[in-house]
């Protein structure tokens, strides 16, 4: 008789609570602190400054900020379950670099044939819809650049997860090197516009920015949350998972393809923001347990809560100025990373 682990509701209710503060203070509070009766007046229809505010600029980057989050968490918790590393994530593994590269790449070959070099400083030349679609291919010509380095196309029943992330390790550095220097080659108009997207910002995020996102990020979880169970089993070793009537190898490459795509999503609306991939599952785990469905509704929820917080701090950190998002995760990531380092080498060497 198989035992189905229960789901911690009053948890999974607790981090809604708090995702919901979160969302909240994001939407009154940066460098114009607004009223809460803007909401107010959103609600009722009644049209102020504040409430254009509010609609404007506020509501699509909250709403950016969540969706990154609930991309980057579930991705990351793809990623170490399927290379069954706790320290992977799509910015190692070279997923976050392929798109960033594409964008740019995109965005220097539409400012070089533009018709004309009068070009405005916060212009990319490449529709919004066109984006995500971009970042899709390179973070997926990523992937496969890796996997078929560590030999993960060509030789898949002897995938190797450690050879695959050195692998990705690799390919990354590479990556953004050669994104830096399309950075440099670009105008100077648009050197600030590039470098402010690859630090992973929302500034000026619009519903534009998220709602091409939507239709391949709602599908990469539906297939994720499709296949919780083959995702549990990818946790022990391949002899037992075949055992259990999975294959390991074409399942593992089938959803790193689908979280590649998810932080291809996540680059697309706002650039690299690191680390969150990477430290989500691991506090999720501790939350919400080891079970895989609940550690994927935490994930997101998580995922959206640090995302979520980590814009408004950039936003109250020194208003009018902001830090970037992809700054601040980062800034909170780092000790947390450390933490977890040391943790790892303590267990190890216990045991």
């Amino acid at each position: 008789m198989t035992i189905t682990p229960r789901f911690p509701t009053e948890k999974a209710l607790g981090l809604f609570g708090v995702l919901a503060l979160i969302a909240l203070a994001s939407l009154r509070y940066g460098a114009i602190d607004l009223s809460w009766t803007a909401l107010i007046d959103v609600a009722n229809g009644t049209k102020s400054s504040d409430a254009a505010i509010l609609m404007n600029y506020r509501a699509p980057r909250t709403m950016a900020a969540i969706v990154i989050g609930i991309y980057l968490g579930c991705a990351g918790l793809v990623f170490q379950t399927v290379l069954r590393n706790p320290l992977a994530d799509p910015t190692l593994f070279g997923v976050s670099g392929g798109a960033g590269l594409a964008v740019v790449g995109a965005m220097s070959a539409a400012l070089f044939f533009s018709p004309d070099n009068t070009v405005s400083r916060y212009s990319s030349h490449i529709p919004m819809t066109a984006v995500p679609i971009i970042a899709l291919f390179g973070a997926l010509a990523a992937t496969a650049l890796v996997l078929l380095l560590s030999g993960g196309l060509t030789q898949w029943r002897n995938f190797s997860p450690v050879r695959l992330i050195l692998t990705g390790v690799i390919v990354s550095a590479v990556l953004n090197a050669i994104v830096m220097a399309l950075v440099l080659s670009v105008s100077e108009s648009q050197t600030e516009l590039a470098i402010l997207w690859l630090a992973g910002s929302l500034y000026g995020r619009s519903f534009d920015n998220i709602l091409p996102t939507l239709p391949w990020g709602l599908l990469g979880l539906m297939i994720i949350w499709v296949m919780r169970r083959h995702l549990s089993i990818l946790r022990f070793d391949p002899d037992s998972a075949t055992a259990l009537g999975v294959a390991p190898a074409q399942v593992s490459l089938l959803l790193l393809a689908v979280a590649a795509g998810l932080a291809a999503n996540a680059v697309a609306v706002a650039g690299t923001v690191g680390f969150v991939g990477l430290i989500v599952p691991h506090i999720t785990r501790r939350i919400m347990g080891a079970d895989v469905a609940s550690t994927l509704w935490g994930c997101g929820l998580i995922g959206a809560i640090l995302v979520c917080g980590a814009d408004v701090m950039g936003r109250c950190l020194a208003p009018p100025l902001e830090v970037p998002v992809g700054m601040m995760t980062s800034l909170i990531g780092a000790p947390v990373l450390a933490l977890l380092i040391w943790h790892l080498h303590r267990r190890n060497n216990n045991a």
